[in-house]
């Protein structure tokens, strides 16, 4: 018994060191990217605006985000509905990850949209992640888009 042991020891040679050490590094290195926080994406959003409705739904909601002209340049979207699902990164001016429930009226946001974005009025899509950079002035009206009612 000792015999067979010894030997079995001696088949991993050198060769089968090397490639246990380099799984052993692999697995480290994904345990370690698995492990790493969460961040927002570092590419510009689909739209910054403000958030004037939120409807909490199972594990997100809908919220209805507008452009205002106090937010600088405006993108391709002036408004939009955006859906927020479990799996949507959201984030709070720090890079924190927040809930559905930590977003309010009047936050000033960053939507990222990947997918697909329905051509209705406000157009409506799912967010891939969304962080909040500000507070819209209490003073101000919030934004609607031209012909468009409060929600």
């Amino acid at each position: 018994m000792i015999q067979s042991v010894k030997g079995a020891r001696r088949g991993w040679g050198v060769r089968g060191l090397r490639v246990f050490a380099v799984a052993a590094v692999l697995l480290a290195s994904a345990a370690l990217v698995a492990c790493a926080p969460a961040r927002p994406p570092d590419t510009s959003p689909t739209i910054r605006g403000v958030i004037v409705a939120a409807v909490p739904a199972g594990e997100g909601g809908t919220i209805r985000v507008v452009w205002h002209e106090s937010l600088g340049e405006p993108y391709e979207l002036d408004s939009i509905d955006v859906s927020i699902r479990g799996d949507t990164a959201l984030f709070d001016r720090e890079g924190s990850k927040i809930a559905f429930g930590d977003l309010a009226i009047r936050d000033i946001v960053d939507v990222w949209i990947s997918g697909p974005i329905a051509e209705s009025y406000p157009p409506q899509g799912g967010a891939d992640a969304l962080r909040v950079v500000g507070d819209f002035d209490p003073v101000e009206p919030l934004p609607m888009p031209p012909g468009f009612s409060e929600p």
